[in-house]
C-alpha cells in the first residue's frame, strides 16, 4: 500500500498501534484488524485492478439498511487506486460452526429471522434470476423484493457470546424472501447434516415455512446445474465436493415432489 494511502487510513483511524490480516476474499486485495486508540477496526479494500470493487460499493450502501444484523460502516478513504471500508471489528470468532448440535446454531438462526424480513432498497437492482435464471428450469421462481445475502457461507457469520452478525453483503440480490434460508440449507448440508434434517432445522424461519415447495425444488436443481457447469470449465477444482452436497439436496427435493404428486 503506498505511504499516501497509509497515511490517509492512519488519519481516519486516529493512529493505527497494530495489524494483523484477517481472513481470506477472494475479491479484496486488503482485510485487515488493525488497533487504533478508539479501538480495534477491521478494512477491507481492493487496490489499483483488483476484483470487486462493485461490492465495496453495494456493502457501503446497503450499511444503513442491514445495521440490525451487521456492523456500521464507520467510513471509507479512496486515494491512488485504493478503496478502503471501515467497520468496527466485532467481539466475536469471524466463522461460525454449523455442524450439527453446535451452539452457534441458535444465533445464527435469530440473524436470519431478521434477514428473512428485509426488502430490499430501491438501487438493489441486480436480481436472484440473473444469477440463477441460466441453471433454472422455471426461472420465474426467482422474483421477489426481499433483500438476498447469497453467500450462506459460515466465515460470513461473526459470533460472540451472545448473538451472531452477518457480513459480506457485497453479493446481496432482490428475490425471494425464503432463498437466503435456502442458501442455508444447502451450507448446512455441506457442514454434514443430512438434507431433510437441515431443512427441519430451517423451519423455526417464517420466510422458509411460506416457501412454496417446487420453487425450493427449482433452486435445488439449479444448484446441480450450476456447479456441472463449473466443473466443466474447472475439472477438478478442489471444492468439488460441494457439487455432490447439491445434488444430495436436489434428490432429497426429488423424493418429497414425488410423495406430493
Amino acid at each position: 500500500m503506498p505511504a499516501a494511502v497509509r497515511e490517509l487510513v492512519e488519519a481516519r483511524a486516529g493512529g493505527v498501534l497494530g495489524a494483523e490480516v484477517s481472513g481470506e476474499g477472494m475479491n479484496s486485495s486488503l482485510r485487515l484488524v488493525v488497533d487504533t486508540p478508539g479501538g480495534r477496526l477491521f478494512l477491507k479494500g481492493v487496490g489499483p485492478g483488483g476484483r470487486g470493487g462493485w461490492k465495496l460499493d453495494q456493502a457501503a450502501a446497503l450499511a444503513p439498511y442491514v445495521g440490525e444484523v451487521s456492523p456500521p460502516l464507520l467510513w471509507r478513504v479512496s486515494a491512488e487506486g485504493w478503496d478502503i471500508l471501515a467497520w468496527p471489528a466485532l467481539p466475536g470468532r469471524p466463522w461460525a460452526d454449523q455442524t450439527p448440535g453446535s451452539p452457534d446454531l441458535p444465533k445464527m438462526l435469530a440473524v436470519l429471522r431478521v434477514v428473512g424480513e428485509m426488502a430490499a432498497p430501491g438501487f438493489v437492482t441486480v436480481t436472484a434470476g440473473d444469477h440463477w435464471a441460466r441453471y433454472a428450469d422455471d426461472p420465474g421462481v426467482f422474483g421477489g423484493d426481499a433483500l438476498v445475502h447469497r453467500d450462506m457461507n459460515p466465515c460470513n457469520f461473526v459470533v460472540g457470546d451472545d448473538r451472531a452478525w452477518l457480513v459480506d453483503w457485497g453479493w446481496a440480490v432482490r428475490g425471494p424472501a425464503w432463498l437466503t434460508a435456502a442458501e442455508f440449507v444447502l451450507s448446512l448440508i455441506e457442514a454434514e447434516w443430512l438434507p431433510g434434517d437441515a431443512e427441519r432445522f430451517v423451519e423455526a424461519l417464517p420466510a422458509w415455512r411460506a416457501a412454496d415447495p417446487r420453487h425450493v425444488d427449482v433452486f435445488a436443481r439449479a444448484n446441480v446445474a450450476m456447479w456441472d457447469e463449473v466443473l466443466g470449465d474447472y475439472p477438478g477444482w478442489p471444492r468439488d465436493w460441494r457439487a455432490g452436497k447439491a445434488r444430495e439436496w436436489a434428490e432429497h427435493r426429488a423424493g418429497l415432489a414425488r410423495l406430493r404428486a
